[in-house]
């Protein structure tokens, strides 16, 4: 069994800080009530903290032949090896279970497609390719 962990695109965490401390600074500008301030930063806390839960909680699992994806407990996938037809590289911005805009575009079956971003790309393709040979390494 081998495990990855996600590539953090920190960015993904910085735009919606910035954004919210945006609209609490407006607040404070507009001389909205202290009590709503204070609601709105405790609910703009806990989003973010739910964001980097996220993003520190999502990791790709290769174990007997089957890709394990967890991101949270939000989403869980497993798919056979066996099944993934090529690997490549993508910058596709689509919700995907990966937390950088560096992903892995993995395509299976017919018309599957998985995007991920494992912080070891060379690593977790060579384990892809170790279970089946028959992937096609595009991201060369």
């Amino acid at each position: 069994m081998k495990t990855y962990k996600s590539k953090i695109s920190w960015g993904l965490i910085v735009i919606p800080t910035l954004f919210f401390v945006g609209i609490i600074v407006y607040m404070i500008i507009t001389k909205e009530k202290q009590s709503e301030i204070l609601s709105a930063g405790v609910v703009f806390f806990f989003i973010l903290l739910f964001i980097y839960y996220l993003f520190t909680n999502t990791v790709y699992t290769i174990k007997n032949r089957i890709l394990y994806v967890k991101c949270g407990f939000l989403y869980r996938k497993h798919l056979d090896i066996s099944r993934i037809k090529s690997v490549r590289k993508t910058n596709d911005i689509i919700s995907a279970p990966a937390a950088s805009i560096d992903r892995l575009q993995i395509a299976y079956d017919e018309f599957g497609i998985l995007i991920i971003s494992p912080k070891n790309e060379q690593g977790f393709i060579k384990e892809l390719l170790s279970v089946n040979p028959q992937i096609i390494d595009r991201k060369s």
